[in-house]
This record gives C-alpha cells, structure tokens and sequence, in this order.
C-alpha cells in the first residue's frame, strides 16, 4: 500500500491541523518539507495548485486542511475519529472549525508575520527549519523577497495586523466563554475536528511547545511579542489550546 505523502512548510499551522489530524486518527503519512513558495513545485507536481498542506494519496490529491481531516476521519482507527457521531453535535464541531478556519487561522498568522518580518536573521531562521538542502542554498537570495512578496500578499501594515489581533481577541473570548462551564471539550466529551482546529489555529499566539518545536530552537522575538503571547497563554481559550497539545498532541 502506498504511504500518503504529506507536503508541507514546517511552521504552518494549518499543515500542522492536517499532521495531527492523521496521527490522531492512526493514518500512517510520509511528511515532504518545504521553504515557503519553493513548496509550488512539489505541490504543482502532484496536481495540488499552489496551496499547502496537500496530502498526496493514492486515490487522489487532498489540498485543504479540512478535506483532509475528514479523510482522516474516514479512515480512522477505532475510537480514535474526530467527528461526533450525534448529527447536532457534528455539526455544532464542523461550525466551530469553519470559523477558526476563516478567522482565527488567518489572523494568527498575520499577527505572527507581523511581529517577524521586521528581523531578516530571524525570517532566515524560520524558513529554512527543516528544508532540503538545496533549497536552505537559496536563503540569502531567497529571503528579502519572501519577506517582500509576504508583507504585500497577506497585508502585513499595522493597521491590518491590529485587526487581526482584535480578531484573535475575540474568538479567544468566544471560546473562554464555551469552557466557563467547566467542559474539557469544545463539542462533546471528547477531541474533535473543532478542538484540534482551535488549538493549532491559535498555536502561533500561545506557542504550545509541540508546536514550538517546528520552529529552530532559540528563535528570537521581541520581549513585547513574547509578553503578549504570555498574555494570551494565560487566558481560558489560551490554557485550553496549550492543554490539548499537551494531551492529544503526539511529541515532535
């Protein structure tokens, strides 16, 4: 049987919804790492467009972090799916994680570059984590114009960025206040599809460490940055997302 193949960019935290998504569910995958953009010829390859994570399968190509949990899913180990079988509690689970697709996920990352972009070392240091070899070569060029290309594709201004985190505010408070009631679960009394899109969605503003450990170690940031995540750790929504990598997340 062949393995299916799961091309990624080591920080990514939508790639990272799809990784846990198949080892919670038991689903053996390869993983090919990729610097961001030098992913186009791996993914255009395989028929996948330019978007990661893609999952390389050999019934076809899966491109969207969502479509390839529920593939997942469907081929879970007992147990071990990450739906809920009661039809409103699903689709209660597939709301939530709708949403932190549509808004969380991009605001977290435009908030992270945003604290980022500013320090070339420290972009250097990120992209090239885990990269082949040919493609860590072209870092000195390749930089200054992800940087550049980054910065204008996802709108990376302060007030854009200020945006994005109010965004991330809000949905952080929306989820605090699912949990006042003492759940350990978003939907259900056990992990599902809306938890694990939570927790990696709002992985870049809380860093859980089995997130962190995607990112080289030593990564520099600014001490208001790494207050700010602090801040963000300490809230309900924050402490659940740090607890579900803890529990649920398989170590790097």
């Amino acid at each position: 049987m062949t393995v299916p193949r799961l091309i990624t960019i080591a920080f990514s935290h939508f790639c990272d919804k799809a990784r846990w998504a198949l080892e919670h569910a038991g689903v053996p995958y390869t993983e090919d790492v990729h610097m961001p953009m030098l992913h186009w010829w791996a993914t255009l390859r395989a028929g996948a467009g330019r978007t990661v994570p893609a999952l390389v399968t050999a019934d076809g190509v899966i491109a969207d972090s969502s479509e390839i949990v529920a593939w997942a899913h469907a081929r879970a180990q007992p147990g071990r799916g990450l739906y809920p079988e009661d039809p409103a509690a699903r689709s209660e689970a597939e709301a939530l994680e709708d949403r932190f697709d549509e808004k969380l996920g991009p605001a977290t990352r435009r908030w992270a570059y945003g604290q980022l972009l500013g320090d070339r070392a420290v972009v250097r240091a990120l992209v090239v984590h885990d990269a082949p070899a040919w493609e860590r070569r072209l870092a000195p060029a390749y930089v200054p114009v992800f940087a550049s290309l980054v910065r204008r594709g996802l709108n990376i201004n302060p007030p854009a960025v200020r945006r994005s985190f109010d965004r991330i505010e809000e949905i952080f408070a929306e989820v605090g206040d699912r949990l006042r009631d003492g759940r350990r679960f978003l939907v259900g009394d056990r992990l599902s599809v809306a938890d694990l899109t939570f927790a990696t969605l709002a992985a870049p503003a809380v860093m859980p460490e089995r997130y962190a450990a995607r990112f080289p170690a030593g990564l520099g940031v600014s001490a208001e940055t790494a207050a700010q995540v602090e801040r963000w750790r300490a809230t309900p929504a924050g402490a659940f997302a740090l607890r579900l990598y803890a529990e649920h997340r398989a170590a790097v």
